[in-house]
Formats: structure tokens, C-alpha cells, sequence
């Protein structure tokens, strides 16, 4: 996931700065500009005329005039709508597709169940006819199309563009080479970039953009679904793919080898089986006749249940849904410290299922987080939700689009 690139000349450079500092601020004059990166006015207006031309930046009308009573001056804004991107989220059940702006702000969504048939042709099938759908959209606006992301399951290397194995999708088999098929399914004409990676790792962009970790550069996320649980680990402010891809998948690290629940690896006791709904769901109907004044425990046998459903059961104080909690808290509890002990994260961001059982949930781990793993320690990880929804994947995604495209291709 690098972004880095290094401008070709002089020109070019300037260029980037005058462009970085449009795009930071609503509104901005000449003279601020010259003043804050001390180049000449005579150069920052040559090189806005030009991105002017471009349509990459807009006029915004005038400013105030100064003290002195001077000619107002002229303002420019950034133009979000000069380009576009497309993402799309491959989850366990759903597609999930948006087009977003140059701010990652997203100007489309979409979402469609999975068809029956989840074979790796069908998926592809499904991206090509949305890819082409959202072009379709956009051909009338003259927005430029920036690139297109697809958002994975599983182990990615994303510099390949190979899903190498998904757990969700085990008929796709080993080392698919997804990119090159997506580009075949699409056909001629298509030069713009595509990428992929996993899941998480973008979901940890889009904390850094758009959510809880703006301004860190070590941080974790932590996304928990009805089957599935993993990390994005940013540290350094880059985030962590490891020599085989394998970063960031603590969903199999192992918290309970001997008598743990069997996770869909094949092993068992992995962190993301013992948090898993198919365990808590077992767990609820076992001990379900020693509450029973509980909500939760009536609706066990009269109405399909889920992790979802438990964890806002739990938010709103049911005695069953609070001792499922408590289980997977002990759990997370390992799960977190491990994580602290390896990558000593400035914050841990806690998104997906369990996010909806609100303040108890939360305060559990941060306080059994003091007691656990080094207890002497003043371990000073700030642990939160995630404000972001469903939406986390493509938003990160976009957000990592945009910053490639300032850095490599506009002046490319």
C-alpha cells in the first residue's frame, strides 16, 4: 500500500505543494498560498491558471479585502468532482459498490446479496456488470475516472492483485490471480488502475481518513463479523502486509488449542471461532434455561436469532445477552493483549457486530486490558468503536485511491 511517489521535476513539485494546500483548506488566495510555502505569487498563479485549465481547480469567488481597504482577492477551491472512483466490497453475503469524489466522500451506494452460486466466475461477472453500470452513470458528467478497488475476504496480496485464499469462498481455491481476470472480464479499454487487497487493511485506511485514527500512525482495527474476525495494523503509518499477506489475520491466532470451538480454517480455538456467532449462539441456547426472564431467551426458541440481535439485546441491559458478553470479552481480552504486546498500538478500534453492545462491552475491555498481559505496565492504548458503518471497506479504498492518484498519476 504505498502512496509515496516522487515528483519527475522542479515544476512538478511545486505543482504538487500548490495542489496539496488547495485541496487542504475550503477556499484560498494567491497571496496565502505564496506566503505559506514561500513560493513567488507570480509562480502560484502560473501553476493555478494551469490546474485551472485542468479543472482541477475552481474559482471560488473573492475574498475579503484587507484592512487597507485593497482589491479583494481572488480564491480558489479544490474540485472534487474532477475525478472519481469506483470500490467494491466482496462480503461473506453481499456486494457492496459506491463511487466516491477526490475527497473519498461517497456519492453512490449500492448494495446486492450474493447469488447462490459464489463461484469465483460468478463474483467476477457481478463486478464487470457493476463496473459497467457505474461508468454508464458518470458518462454524461465528464468526471474522470481515477481507478477501481475490489475489497477481498481473506489472505490478498495486493501487489499481485491474487486473492490467495479466502475462507468465506473456499471453492475459489489457492492464488487466484483476480485482478488479471477482472481486466479480462472487462475487455479492451480499460487503462486505469485496479487494486485489491484485504478487507481490513482498508477498513484501517478509512479509520485513518475518515474515522477514529485520523492523525495516528499506530493504531489497529479490529472488525468482528458473524463468522470472521481481523485486523488492519498500521505501524509507523504504514499499513502492514507482511512477507506472505498473512498481517493482520488474528482471527486464527490460536487463544484456545485444546478445547477450543473449531473455527472454519480447520482448527479450532482460533480468536475469530471462540467470538464467532455459530459459538455465542450455542452458548445462549445452553445456558438460556438459567435466565429465564430474559428476552434473548424467549426469542431463542421462537425465532432465529443473531450475533447482531445479542449484542443490542446486551446494550439494552438482557441478563443472558450480558453473560454471553462477559464470555466474549475474555476472550477479546487475549486477543487484544497479544496484539498490544506485538505491535504496541496508540489505539485499538473495535468495529462490526460487536460495536452494538454498546458502553458495557467497551468497558470491559478497557478495564480487563489494565489486568492482563504485563499488569505493571501503564499501558496507555485508547480502545473505541468505530464511527463508520458497513460503508468502512469501500471508504478506505477510496481514501487509498485518491492518495495514489496525487502521488503517481496526475503528473505522471
Amino acid at each position: 500500500m504505498k502512496t509515496s511517489g516522487k515528483p519527475k521535476s522542479l515544476k512538478q513539485l511545486n505543482t504538487r505543494v500548490v495542489l496539496d494546500l488547495v485541496r487542504s483548506r475550503q477556499a484560498i488566495s494567491v497571496a496565502e498560498i505564496s506566503d505559506t510555502i514561500r513560493l513567488s505569487k507570480t509562480t502560484v498563479k502560473k501553476i493555478l491558471d494551469s490546474l485551472a485549465g485542468a479543472g482541477i481547480v475552481l474559482s471560488a469567488g473573492k475574498g475579503d479585502s484587507t484592512d487597507e481597504g485593497g482589491k479583494k482577492p481572488e480564491l480558489y477551491r479544490f474540485n472534487e468532482k474532477y475525478g472519481y472512483s469506483i470500490s467494491l466490497h466482496v462480503t461473506p453475503e453481499d456486494l457492496i459498490a459506491v463511487t466516491s469524489d477526490l475527497r473519498a466522500d461517497i456519492t453512490y451506494y449500492h448494495k446486492a446479496k450474493l447469488d447462490d452460486d459464489r463461484s469465483v466466475e460468478r463474483i467476477i461477472s457481478a463486478l464487470v456488470d457493476t463496473i459497467r453500470s457505474f461508468v454508464a452513470r458518470k458518462a454524461a458528467t465528464g468526471e474522470k475516472l481515477i481507478g477501481i478497488a475490489v475489497v477481498l475476504p481473506g489472505l490478498v496480496d495486493s501487489a499481485k492483485g491474487i486473492s490467495i485464499y479466502s475462507p468465506h469462498f473456499p471453492n475459489w481455491g489457492r492464488d487466484v490471480p483476480f485482478i488479471a481476470r477482472l481486466r479480462e472480464g472487462l475487455g479492451e479499454g480499460w487503462d486505469v488502475p485496479i487494486f485489491t487487497d484485504n478487507a481490513n487493511r482498508y477498513q484501517a485506511v478509512a479509520e485513518r481518513e475518515k474515522g477514529m485514527a485520523a492523525g495516528l500512525s499506530n493504531f489497529a482495527v479490529i472488525d468482528a463479523l458473524q463468522e470472521g474476525l481481523g485486523a488492519g495494523i498500521v505501524l509507523g503509518g504504514e499499513v502492514i502486509q507482511g512477507a506472505q499477506s498473512i498481517s493482520g489475520e488474528i482471527g486464527h491466532m490460536t487463544l484456545d488449542p485444546y478445547d477450543g470451538f473449531p473455527c472454519i480454517c480447520g482448527h479450532r480455538g482460533c480468536f475469530e471461532a471462540m467470538a464467532s456467532a455459530r459459538r455465542i449462539l450455542g452458548l445462549a441456547r445452553d445456558a438460556a434455561g438459567r435466565f429465564p426472564d430474559s428476552p434473548l431467551s424467549r426469542a431463542l426458541a421462537s425465532s432465529s436469532v443473531r450475533l447482531d440481535d445479542i449484542c443490542a439485546a446486551a446494550a439494552q441491559g438482557d441478563p443472558l445477552s450480558l453473560y454471553l458478553i462477559d464470555d466474549v470479552a475474555r476472550w477479546f481480552l487475549i486477543g487484544l493483549a497479544n496484539i498490544i504486546m506485538v505491535n504496541d498500538p496508540e489505539l485499538i478500534v473495535i468495529q462490526g457486530a460487536y460495536v452494538k453492545a454498546g458502553p458495557y462491552f467497551l468497558d470491559k475491555l478497557r478495564e480487563g486490558i489494565l489486568h492482563i498481559g504485563l499488569p505493571d505496565v501503564d499501558k496507555r492504548v485508547r480502545i473505541e468503536y468505530s464511527s463508520l458503518g458497513e460503508e468502512r471497506g469501500v471508504l478506505g479504498a477510496s481514501a487509498l485511491m485518491i492518495l495514489d492518484f496525487f502521488s503517481h498519476n496526475l503528473f505522471a
